[in-house]
């Protein structure tokens, strides 16, 4: 059940199996439903979240009642909210599941219990870097062409999980323009 999850871990250092037990047996398995949310806003995000199954959107809601995509996440990625979580303050975002989901949460609580053991488990606080170098794809200089090559050369599991309007919104851009990208790229 945690295979996935125990390699990932693996990847920010190298854990023994007891270590390993010791962090799964943290986990709470949370089933979200389609269009529920992880994290709604003015709610404190108090866990970072694996998603085993499922995907999920993070958004903000602009003024206009327009939803602005933050980032998606798919199967096999560390998901939060970042501002709230470091912070502990309300989240001004929120993460919804994008189909039926399940995620395995670690708390902050039990995260720092973790480290109190041992100097090895500060080393998933890398989790929080990877999640800060997440492509910001919104913000960045490129062209809309590049943005949408960088997504294909990145992620391209999003583009079979997540709807066109969900990817245009993630690039920054409308999706007319995604369509005469992907029309242009692909001829």
């Amino acid at each position: 059940m945690f295979d996935q999850v125990n390699a990932s871990i693996q990847s920010f250092g190298s854990f023994s199996e007891e270590q390993l037990s010791v962090v799964t047996a943290r986990f709470k398995i949370i089933q979200v439903p389609k269009d529920e949310t992880l994290i709604r806003e003015g709610q404190v995000c108090r866990s970072f979240y694996f998603v085993n199954r499922g995907s999920f959107r993070h958004y903000t809601i602009e003024d206009s009642g327009i939803e602005s995509i933050l980032n998606l996440f798919v199967k096999n990625e560390w998901l939060f909210e970042y501002k709230s979580f470091i912070g502990q303050r309300p989240s001004t975002a929120v993460i919804q599941a994008n189909e039926e989901s399940e995620v395995f949460a670690l708390s902050a609580n039990d995260f720092h219990e973790l480290i109190k053991t041992s100097e090895l488990f500060f080393t998933l606080g890398k989790i929080f870097e990877q999640a800060i170098q997440n492509q910001d794809y919104q913000h960045n200089r490129l062209s809309p062409e590049e943005k949408y090559e960088l997504l294909l050369s990145s992620k391209p599991a999003l583009l079979q999980t997540f709807s066109l309007k969900h990817i245009a919104s993630y690039l920054g851009m409308t999706p007319e323009t995604l369509s005469r990208v992907r029309k242009k790229i692909s001829s």
